[in-house]
């Protein structure tokens, strides 16, 4: 027995070495699980994904070739002048969208080559072209063109709030269990002191029994306790390893590293937090809301623009040359401009107003959601703080109990020492003291848990 408790004592001396403090479970977890990386590649899809929305403002470069072969000796209009017509021609195209003015600019150049069969007749054309278009009314300054890269920005904002709100219930999660762990630790050394004593209780009452002092029940009772509390002990060794186990996995470290360290029964101050709305409203959900609405309202900006008249403002220039031969055609070039107005109106604008009015009911049912949201937090952290609260009266009452249980068992100890007690009763008062010491560690358990809910409530738990 001796060499169990020297094991025993050395395996945690063992452990307190490779112990880790609440910040530093948190960091090996950030550095470790794959959730945090694929949280970050969520953030990297979103870059992407607004990235992809500017591909309307791409250059488009196109080129159209033909030829045509022309036989026109049984057209009477035509055959007099040629018979036989051959025609090449190349246009080469770059059209852009500009996002920021709205506007569309196209710059287009077109080769055509006849060669027909009367003599003097071949010719050459080279023409040039830019034209622009300026919205004066539906899609002025690019809002309908640019609504999907704002969106999609407003999104990496939302998205930035919901990893950190995701990976803050992760840690939640998993600060459960390294709580759980300090638990587990606890409970294997009050069941480690409990064995101890039974252990010297039983070889108390088998001298006294050598000496005819006592029964041989007082034996047996004794070694019934001894029996009970070692099985106590494995259970919670087996509960404690498994733990250290399942944490051991998820950290990617050896099992020998993974002990708790910290104060399973420290009282945390929650009384000087303000729990109004004013503070309640800076909460990572309802800034997500936020920017739900700031969406909607985007949209909305670009739906009520969109139920406007097409103004546009059309301006073109051409500058073309046509010779027999491509040199001149190209030196000796006509330029023409044109300028004008485009107007154009949807009678009814059904689809505009509808999806005027659907953003407008949108945006008052999500406010409603917003209070919804300030209400669920409000009723969750105050009960938070008050089951804190109750839970703190609840370690004191411990403590006293703890307090009483060991006056007990020292009383029932010198009663039964002197003859005037009964070694059930020992036995008891034990045990007594070893339900309350447990008692203390589950309560203690129940309350770091509720206050790491509490700091996950109002967005305190990370910082």
């Amino acid at each position: 027995m001796k060499q169990l408790i020297l094991m025993i004592f050395l395996f945690c001396a063992g452990l307190n070495a490779q112990a880790m403090t609440e910040l530093e479970f948190i960091e090996r977890l950030r550095g470790t699980h794959p959730f945090f990386t694929q949280q970050a590649l969520s953030s990297q899809i979103k870059q992407v994904e607004k990235h992809s929305t500017t591909a309307d403002e791409d250059w488009i470069v196109g080129i159209d070739s033909n030829y045509k072969n022309e036989n026109v000796s049984d057209i009477s209009s035509l055959s007099s002048a040629y018979s036989k017509s051959e025609t090449a021609s190349i246009d080469i195209s770059a059209t852009k969208k500009l996002f920021n003015s709205g506007s569309n600019i196209s710059l287009k150049h077109s080769w055509i080559d006849k060669d027909k069969d009367r003599i003097g007749a071949d010719t050459v054309r080279n023409r040039f072209s830019l034209d622009y278009t300026y919205p004066l009314l539906r899609n002025k300054d690019g809002i309908n063109d640019r609504l999907n890269t704002d969106v999609a920005q407003i999104s990496i904002e939302q998205n930035a709030l919901e990893k950190l709100e995701k990976e803050e219930n992760f840690i939640l999660k998993k600060l459960v269990r390294f709580i759980e762990l300090a638990y587990a630790q606890e409970q294997q050394t009050i069941n480690e002191n409990r064995l101890s004593l039974a252990n010297q209780e039983l070889n108390l009452v088998k001298q006294k029994y050598a000496a005819s002092l006592v029964d041989k029940v007082d034996v047996l009772l004794q070694k019934d306790a001894y029996q009970r509390a070692q099985q106590q002990l494995l259970q919670a060794q087996q509960d404690l390893i498994l733990l250290r186990h399942e944490i051991a996995i998820m950290l990617a470290l050896d099992i020998n590293k993974i002990v708790a360290k910290i104060d399973l029964y420290k009282i945390h101050e929650t009384s000087s937090l303000n729990l109004k709305n004013q503070s309640l409203k800076a909460s990572r959900l309802l800034k997500i809301t936020d920017l739900e609405q700031k969406i909607l309202k985007r949209q909305l900006l670009s739906f009520k623009n969109k139920s406007e008249m097409k103004l546009d403002f059309n301006l073109g220039l051409v500058s073309e040359g046509e010779n027999t031969n491509n040199s001149d055609s190209l030196s000796n070039q006509s330029p023409t401009w044109k300028v004008g107005l485009g107007l154009s109106y949807p009678l009814g604008a059904v689809k505009s107003n509808s999806n005027v009015r659907k953003s407008e009911l949108q945006l008052a049912q999500l406010a409603q959601y917003k209070q919804e949201q300030l209400l669920d937090l409000n009723t969750q952290a105050t009960t938070l703080k008050e089951k804190i609260n109750l839970l703190n009266k609840i370690l004191k009452s411990n403590q006293k109990q703890i307090t009483i249980a060991k006056a007990r068992t020292v009383e029932e100890k010198n009663r039964y020492a002197n003859g005037n007690g009964q070694a059930s009763f020992v036995i008891n008062a034990q045990n007594n003291e070893q339900t309350a010491q447990l008692s203390y560690a589950q309560v203690a358990k129940k309350y770091q848990k509720a206050v790491l809910e509490f700091r996950a409530t109002i967005d305190q738990l990370t910082e």
